[in-house]
């Protein structure tokens, strides 16, 4: 997992599974990540419907779409009538919204100084301008972020996940069209370097949860990538090792991979790479023990 702590792409991946895990342990936090977002957005953003909403958070319509259903059902918001525009709904906090955002800001407030817990004052503000950068610099394949008007303009995690965003959308466009997603790339990179895991083990070393490794594994294996055999010592379970097209495809997707990094990040010089990076790692190696599957990361590099 050595090479893993020198990809930007996955550190940013690791690092978003750390902001959601640490949102969840935040005093007051008793919403999701997302939803508590969009009911900041809601706060904020005066009169703006789903689509405002989506661009103020940096997400998808059909992801505002679903935040915003699971937000009324549980009486936190409703939906009224535009006074400009019959035809839209905007969605505006209720009494019960109301009460839980003094909640909701201080549990926001807490995870982006959790999250950069062990970097100092100028650090901080060094990794917010180098992630603002990249968020500025090319946002053509992934969703709209208005960041010049969002409320979460100088928030590291919102940064952070913008940086991620920016990162799967150069590797979607460089890989296409194999259609090969950041996950099962890595998946044909450790098992190659490690022949005959089994999910669980697959698990522990990339860190994520089973069930998640489950899908990766079992749709690279569908496609022919991975040869999936029962362990001879325990019938339960199945041992992943790549094919012969998975190497060759992990051979076509190495370049290309690394072409997506350079995209993603060109803006920056390669002393602000290497800055970047290093507080990437910093990051990740603080954090990725209180992760529930904090996979098998070095941390003496």
């Amino acid at each position: 997992m050595r090479v893993f702590l020198r990809k930007p792409g996955f550190l940013l991946n690791r690092i978003d599974q750390i902001i959601n895990a640490l949102y969840g342990m935040q005093p007051g936090a008793g919403e999701t990540l997302a939803q508590a977002e969009l009911l900041l957005a809601i706060e904020a953003g005066g009169e703006s419907d789903q689509v405002g909403l989506a661009r103020a958070c940096g997400i998808d319509t059909s992801t505002t779409a679903i935040i915003l259903d699971n937000l009324e059902m549980t009486g936190l918001i409703t939906r009224v009538q535009d006074r400009r525009d019959r035809r839209r709904s905007l969605p505006v906090l209720t009494g019960k919204g109301q009460a839980r955002m003094a909640d909701v800001r201080g549990a926001f407030a807490s995870l982006q100084e959790d999250l950069l817990s062990g970097l100092d004052a100028g650090e901080r503000a060094g990794l917010v301008d180098l992630l603002g950068r990249v968020a500025r610099a090319d946002d053509r394949n992934a969703p709209r972020w208005d960041i010049a008007s969002s409320p979460f303009a100088q928030a590291p995690s919102v940064l952070f996940r913008r940086a991620l965003q920016i990162s799967h959308a150069h590797f979607t466009a460089c890989v296409a069209p194999l259609v090969v997603t950041l996950r099962q790339f890595s998946a044909l990179v450790i098992l190659h370097l490690h022949p005959g895991l089994s999910q669980v083990e697959f698990a522990r070393i990339y860190g994520l949860d089973p069930s998640t490794c489950a899908i990766v594994l079992k749709k690279a294996a569908a496609r022919g990538l991975l040869e999936a055999v029962r362990s001879p010592d325990d019938r339960r379970k199945t041992l992943y090792t790549t094919t012969a097209l998975g190497r060759e495809q992990a051979a076509i997707i190495q370049p290309e991979a690394d072409r997506s990094e350079r995209l993603a990040l060109g803006m920056l010089t390669p002393a602000d790479y290497d800055r970047l990076l290093a507080m990437l790692q910093a990051v990740v190696r603080r954090h990725s023990p209180r992760l529930r599957y904090p996979g098998c990361l070095p941390m003496d590099e």
